[in-house]
């Protein structure tokens, strides 16, 4: 009889107590730190309904090497309440070097006393699931012991014999790069710079002889070889890279020894990231806009970040329409970030506003003048038009 195949969810990149530096309000920064604990319990769930075993969490459990007494006794309370075991890696920003988090005092004794079924994997050498009750099977951990490895974490794989699990599922718990990413692929953002280390070769691996590899580091889903997945992050915490881009979920696992595993993705997020591109070529398609926002936002506060990227052109009124609807935009979302490239000039009937004043002929003249000078195609054309946008403003709109 076949041995029965391991079951289990993997994730990664929790990164408790990120501090979401460019969200501007204290408030919604606190917010996306709750759900990113909110959603441990959203994983108990789907591990629980999906008859997993156990949980990996491949690296970066926390956002720091040095988290705050809150942050850890926060994390112990949700993974203890999952009340599976939950097995983790240290990964490049709570690596598991001399001085971090896994050996002090506060983090060990919560950890007993809160989440008995956490097991950190600080040594690169097999560990038999046995050890915690569970069917056979052997986790291979490759856990970072310094921000930036110089040498591949799983290089210790290579040489190992594996003839003590002859029939025993083999799973690789690693963090890092994977040889082949291009620099357009760093899945970075303003708070996390890119490394150049932790760089790991799967095909210098003995493919024969693993059966899953559970990574972490990419924030996104991916698949990266036919048994190596990144999970993604399990709360989504940057807008989307690409259209298929997917990040806020877990992997239902089931691995066989000696065949391809099968993978299953269950959405675990809570908070939406949303990117939306728009034009405007008239002032109608302000409407068109407003309507994207609903179809996309709905009538949800504190829920939302939109990166909202903008251009074309607009009249003087549209703009100011668009302002406002912008500010109200602002308050409802957790964070607005705007690329704005929209030319703002006062259409015809603006125009003509300040032209046709036979009661204010200087007014008339300098707009007259900055309307020549705008229809130019150099240095001064901006210049111009930010001179008509002023001088629409104090002589009209007031």
């Amino acid at each position: 009889m076949p041995p029965s195949p391991l079951r289990f969810l993997h994730t990664a990149d929790w990164q408790l107590g990120k501090p979401f530096a460019r969200v501007s309000d204290p408030d919604k920064r606190a917010l996306l730190r709750q759900e990113r604990l909110a959603a441990i319990g959203r994983i108990g769930s789907v591990a629980h309904q999906h008859g997993a075993s156990f949980v990996l969490v491949a690296g970066d459990l926390f956002d720091t090497h040095q988290p705050t007494h809150a942050d850890i006794s926060a994390a112990c309370s949700a993974i203890g309440a999952i009340e599976l075991p939950v097995l983790v890696i240290p990964g490049n920003h709570d690596h598991g070097g001399a001085g971090s988090l896994w050996h002090e005092r506060y983090f060990l004794q919560d950890c007993r006393q809160l989440a008995p079924n956490l097991t950190v994997l600080l040594e690169r050498r097999p560990f038999e699931l046995r050890q915690l009750g569970l069917a056979a099977g052997v986790l291979l951990p490759c856990p970072l012991l310094r921000k930036a490895e110089p040498v591949d974490p799983t290089a210790w794989l290579r040489t190992l014999d594996f003839s003590a699990w002859a029939d025993q599922p083999r799973i690789v718990l690693g963090h890092g790069s994977i040889q082949g990413f291009g620099a357009e692929e760093n899945d970075t953002d303003d708070e996390n710079p890119p490394v150049p280390t932790n760089r790991i070769d799967l095909a210098a691996l003995p493919a024969r002889e693993i059966d899953y590899v559970a990574l972490g580091d990419w924030h996104g889903l991916k698949q990266v070889g036919p048994c190596a997945w990144y999970s993604g992050c399990h709360e989504m915490d940057r807008f989307p890279r690409a259209a298929d881009y997917r990040s806020g979920q877990v992997l239902v696992v089931e691995a066989h020894r000696g065949a391809a595993p099968d993978v299953t993705e269950v959405p675990t997020g809570g908070i939406q990231w949303h990117q939306l591109q728009h034009r405007f070529n008239s002032d109608d398609d302000l409407k068109q806009l407003e309507q994207r926002l609903r179809d996309r936002i709905g009538t949800r506060s504190n829920q939302d970040l939109l990166l909202l990227e903008l251009d074309g052109s607009l009249s003087l009124a549209a703009a100011a329409r668009l302002q406002e609807l912008l500010q109200r935009l602002d308050a409802r979302l957790i964070r607005l970030k705007r690329r704005d490239r929209t030319s703002v000039a006062p259409d015809a009937a603006e125009l003509r506003q300040l032209i046709e004043r036979a009661c204010d002929p200087l007014v008339a003249r300098v707009a007259l003048r900055l309307q020549q000078l705008a229809a130019l195609d150099d240095d001064q054309a901006e210049l111009a038009r930010m001179g008509l946008r002023e001088l629409h403003r104090a002589c009209v709109s007031r």
